[in-house]
């Protein structure tokens, strides 16, 4: 045992003395998070999210308000400030909300009469994103067969603004669609049931189903809820603002992404000393060649160990960083060192030398970083393509994101247990691979 952390002691030291090493596991995460904390303007007082000019064309020729649909309009509006005068299609509903009171912090919104006028506010930078709402609206939400697209027609060099235009008006119409698919399963079952379906039937079922609509018009519900941008603010010292959310994702992806490198770094002490001739020598003292490897092994788990824990102590005294309850952290935190060191093992028993080393780091292990990143630029899991968050799973690091992602989300162990299972299957196969390899060359 003594030995064993000898040469523990040793690779440490030599680990810590390396101003390259150092660089990497701590100076480029923080300079990282300090360069986008000034870009934000270097306090979340002065930080806000930017006002996107919205123009919208409302092409639909419906009525569903018109005549005895103004009883549905009216309990639409029970409750709720939202001016629904003059609302008769549900274009009309869409572009009043949109103009509602709960968005003025976020879009302006500007109505259009054609097509062409919108594309080219658009088009010459005077409006950031055109909603076009299409003339078969109407019927698409209240017909059962019926579709229709909404057209958003966005500036190409803004990207945060037209992203959370987008996300409004993806949210009201799940919350039309929730109402339009509530309406048809009712209708569908009351008929199979033997019942007569009259106007007064259906006049029922759409008042019962109107809470989704509601809820979106008063932004009390859950449709305005995911549309709104939630700022957690806890007595508790968590996370206090929007700019504090960017810099812990920033720094999270940082801290992921140079652990694998300072892993796979660390490990190759190995190759080093093959090179230099100490390790043969090391073999040839009584000290079993299983303590040597093991002793190495264990000083990546250590300067893992320290590199994460300085870089979230960091975040968490000066940006104000809420990584997440005390027991999912550090059980998150746990798994995504366990899976650093196995991958820097794995990559290490794939290796003949030094030389290889540095193709290896500056190639494999960039991309792979940047591939599980990806979901850092889409605003996190549940927010990207399903393609996108598939994508980002296929290497290690993704799984480690996510782990993060989720634990700074306010998520719990049950809602962890997936993505640690994953990062704890990824660093089984790649440590018990990397192990069997190793031993097997220097047996």
């Amino acid at each position: 045992m003594m030995k064993l952390f000898a040469i523990l002691r040793k690779d440490l030291t030599q680990s810590f003395r390396s101003y390259f090493a150092l660089a990497f596991m701590f100076v480029v995460p923080m300079l990282t998070t300090l360069l986008f904390y000034f870009i934000f303007g270097g306090n979340d007082e002065q930080f806000e999210l930017p006002v996107t000019h919205v123009v919208v064309v409302n092409l639909d020729q419906g009525q569903v308000f018109a005549g005895d649909g103004e009883i549905l309009l009216n309990e639409l509006a029970a409750g709720s400030d939202l001016d629904l005068n003059g609302v008769v299609s549900m274009g009309d509903l869409l572009t009043r909300l949109l103009k509602s009171d709960s968005f003025s912090d976020t879009i302006v919104v500007e109505e259009l009469p054609d097509l062409p006028n919108a594309h080219a506010r658009v088009d010459n930078q005077e409006a950031g994103l055109a909603i076009i709402i299409p003339e078969n609206f109407s019927d698409a939400l209240t017909a059962q067969q019926a579709t229709a697209s909404v057209e958003l027609y966005k500036d190409p060099t803004l990207t945060l603004g037209p992203s959370i235009v987008e996300t409004i008006v993806t949210s009201i119409l799940d919350g039309f669609m929730a109402n339009k698919i509530t309406i048809g399963v009712a209708l569908e079952q009351f008929a199979q049931a033997g019942g007569k379906v009259d106007q007064d039937v259906i006049q029922d079922i759409i008042e019962l189903s109107n809470e989704s609509i509601n809820q979106a018009s008063s932004g009390s519900g859950a449709s305005a809820q995911s549309a709104s941008i939630e700022v957690v603010e806890v007595s508790s010292g968590k996370q206090s603002g929007i700019l504090a959310g960017i810099l812990g994702t920033v720094l999270a992806g940082m801290a992921v992404f140079y652990m694998f490198f300072t892993a796979a770094a660390t490990m190759q002490s190995i190759l080093v000393e093959d090179e230099k001739g100490t390790l043969p020598r090391l073999f040839t003292t009584p000290t079993p060649r299983s303590t040597i490897l093991n002793g190495k092994t264990l000083a990546v788990f250590v300067v893992l160990i320290v590199q994460i824990s300085v870089l979230i102590v960091f975040g968490r005294f000066v940006f104000n960083i809420y990584w997440g309850e005390p027991l999912p952290l550090v059980i998150t935190t746990v798994c995504v060192i366990v899976l650093a060191g196995s991958a820097g093992l794995f990559i290490l028993s794939w290796l003949q030398n030094t030389r290889q080393a540095g193709f290896v780091f500056g190639g494999v292990l960039t991309i792979t970083g940047m591939l599980g990143m990806v979901t850092l630029f889409t605003g996190g899991p549940g927010t990207a393509s399903p393609a996108v968050e598939q994508a980002s799973l296929l290497v290690p690091q993704g799984w480690a994101v996510r782990a993060f992602q989720l634990s700074m989300g306010g998520g719990d162990l049950v809602d962890l247990l997936p993505t640690l299972g994953g990062i704890l299957a990824w660093a089984l196969v790649l440590g018990a691979i990397g192990q069997f390899r190793l031993r097997r060359r220097y047996t």
